[in-house]
């Protein structure tokens, strides 16, 4: 009898991709999580299951050892990611048997192709989530991207990459959209995520035209508050707005602020940066050096940005 499999995945263009790989060659079931939610995910919906996967989810500081432990209950557990790795826990999951599948720079999407040896074409949809995910820098990437037309690779990841940023937590949706990419359909195949995308494309260009009139600038970053439009995409453009090395934009959420931030100098790593910033309010942060997202409580939102701020400072000094 085949083992039950859960995969559980970030909601982006990269964890949908990635969770299409994985679906394509086990099936089973696909939860979407995030990295403050992942260890409550598991007790919640891995229960029962003999395989589960877990793509694209960095590990938070605070929970990653109970999450590691909770992996190392199953029959097998496939860990998938490219997002720097608090200290000490790659050894920690391999020990206790967990299959580990880390690299910074490639997408998940690379990833999970390489490890997973899904269909060859899948390796189209691989492409898609580097390219939703900007992994677009490795020698894999290039390779692959020579067997495909780049016109029509590009226009099906974006419409991928938008239309899901329109779903948001219409998890049903996005599972339909897994199940049809695992077998090979193209995004510009299904009608909603077409449509959401157009939507989705409205909104960020209308929200970019109102920035100047919202953002707010440092010495050393710029920021927005409820930009209307997708966190990545906007603290991109606020940065550019404003000439500041990094953007941020923020949602607020009743007593909550989430944030997205992204950084146009070389020189500074905003996932270190925020792993030692956001525990000082009563948060937590991290990602990638030039692309991290950060949660706070929102009173102390604007202390914790001027700490940024000087933080960027001290990094490019």
């Amino acid at each position: 009898m085949e083992m039950e499999t859960v995969i559980f995945a970030h909601g982006d263009c990269d964890g949908v991709a990635s969770a299409a790989i994985a679906y394509s060659v086990y099936g089973g079931r696909v939860v979407f999580s995030h990295p403050v939610g992942l260890l409550g995910d598991l007790e919640e919906f891995g229960r029962g299951a003999g395989r589960v996967v877990v793509l694209d989810i960095s590990l938070d500081e605070r929970t990653w050892v109970q999450v590691a432990e909770k992996l190392k209950g199953y029959s097998e557990a496939v860990y998938v990611d490219h997002h720097p790795l608090p200290s000490g826990a790659l050894e920690s999951l391999e020990r206790l048997g967990v299959r580990v599948v880390h690299e910074e720079g490639p997408s998940t999407a690379e990833l999970a192709f390489r490890y997973f040896k899904p269909a060859p074409d899948m390796e189209r949809v691989a492409l898609y989530g580097a390219i939703g995910d900007y992994a677009i820098d490795t020698d894999w990437f290039r390779e692959a991207l020579g067997r495909w037309d780049i016109r029509s690779l590009y226009l099906e990841a974006g419409l991928l990459t938008l239309g899901l940023e329109a779903l948001r937590r219409e998890h049903e949706r996005k599972r339909e959209v897994v199940a049809e990419l695992a077998k090979n359909s193209l995004p510009s195949s299904m009608e909603y995520l077409v449509a959401s995308a157009r939507q989705e494309a409205r909104r960020i260009e209308e929200a970019r035209r109102r920035l100047p009139e919202k953002v707010v600038s440092l010495s050393n970053i710029a920021y927005v508050v409820d930009p209307g439009a997708p966190l990545g995409t906007m603290a991109l453009y606020a940065s550019v707005v404003s000439g500041r090395r990094v953007g941020v934009a923020v949602e607020l959420r009743r007593d909550l602020a989430v944030m997205s931030l992204r950084a146009r100098d070389e020189g500074v790593d905003l996932n270190s940066l925020l792993r030692r910033v956001a525990p000082k309010y009563g948060g937590h942060g991290g990602g990638h050096r030039k692309a991290a997202g950060a949660r706070v409580p929102a009173k102390h939102l604007e202390e914790f940005l001027r700490e940024v701020d000087t933080s960027v400072s001290k990094s490019t000094e």
